[in-house]
């Protein structure tokens, strides 16, 4: 199956986003590259943090390297364009910085290896994959890096592909239900009410958790800095026709135990985060809130258009491929499920 017919030409911001190191982020990147030149179109690459070295700095182990074709695009630190195998021309030199040096943009000469290091902010990312598309890119591969699922954020990207595989767990079933857990929140629904939609507006503004009323009243909790370490001032706020809480950061475990503990009815509110890269609640806790009727939706949703998997570990180890598919399928009935070390 070609991964680029998900996205058509709706979707030209991709990003990969992988559920550890090594889950094979790198090898669907590629994976995309050659099927954009396949169709003589124009690729452009970034990255949150850094990619395409030979041998990961963390963990020691041989990676593979992103290969671009002549003509391609590239948005990468100052120190690792210098270090890219490929002789590349340079476009602009941006007024983004990084620990390596200002982000440039650049089209390759020729056939070849290239290391990239983006910005590391989300408007940055977006802004500097808008400029890829602005010198000619047909599509934007943006490349997340360890732990920074925020870069499924519609903030950045139209649409997005998870990467999961054996590094995960040695366990397949934990890695199964890890990953599914994961796109879950990644499908999550988005708000469809306009009174929603300006109290969102109104807590994204002032960064402040906003209580709406049943009659569209909002109380802006001005004296909470964040709604991390809230829980007890967001419950002692609700009132008996409270509908929603608008969270404008992160969604954490101990904000709605609080919550919950305190409020009776607090089946009838619904919870409101930005989009699913904000919530941090772990998958023995969310099981937990949804079993007792906790709802949460988000403001904007994640396109997520396919899990591609690795099998193999660096470790040593690896799954029977198929029923690893398998097993991800039967749970991800609507979410094509491709290997791609096939």
């Amino acid at each position: 199956m070609a991964l680029l017919d998900l996205f058509g030409s709706e979707y030209r911001i991709i990003s990969i986003v992988g559920m550890a190191k090594n889950a094979g982020k790198t090898v669907t990147m590629n994976h995309l590259i050659d099927e954009v030149a396949e169709k003589s179109l124009c690729v452009g690459v970034t990255s949150i943090g850094r990619d395409g070295e030979r041998q990961d700095i963390v963990t020691k182990t041989d990676k593979p390297l992103i290969h671009l074709r002549k003509g391609s695009l590239v948005a990468t630190a100052e120190m690792l364009f210098n270090l890219s195998e490929v002789k590349m021309e340079i476009l602009e030199v941006t007024a983004f910085h990084t620990a390596m040096g200002r982000v440039i943009i650049g089209r390759t000469l020729s056939d070849g290896f290239v290391q990239v290091g983006g910005p590391t902010t989300n408007r940055a990312i977006r802004e500097v994959s808008e400029k890829l598309c602005a010198y000619g890119a047909n599509y934007v591969l943006v490349d997340g890096a360890l732990d920074r699922t925020s870069s499924a954020s519609p903030a950045i990207s139209d649409a997005c592909l998870l990467s999961t595989g054996a590094v995960v767990s040695r366990d397949m079933n934990k890695a199964v239900d890890q990953t599914i857990y994961r796109a879950s929140l990644f499908q999550l629904n988005a708000v469809e009410s306009s009174m929603l939609e300006e109290a969102w507006e109104i807590a994204e503004t002032n960064r402040k958790p906003v209580i709406v009323s049943k009659d569209g009243r909002k109380k802006i909790l001005f004296d909470v800095s964040t709604a991390i370490g809230a829980g007890k001032a967001i419950a002692e706020a609700i009132e008996e026709d409270t509908t929603s809480i608008i969270i404008p950061g992160a969604l954490v475990t101990q904000t709605v135990m609080d919550v919950i503990q305190t409020v009776r009815d607090f089946w009838n509110i619904t919870w409101i985060v930005g989009d699913a890269t904000k919530i941090f609640i772990e998958h023995k806790d969310w099981l937990y809130f949804m079993r007792i009727g906790v709802i949460v939706k988000v403001r904007y949703e994640i396109k997520l258009k396919a899990i591609t998997v690795n099998p193999y570990a660096p470790a040593g180890y690896f799954y029977d491929s198929e029923l690893f598919v398998k097993a991800l399928q039967s749970r991800a009935t609507d979410l094509p499920i491709v290997d791609v070390m096939r």
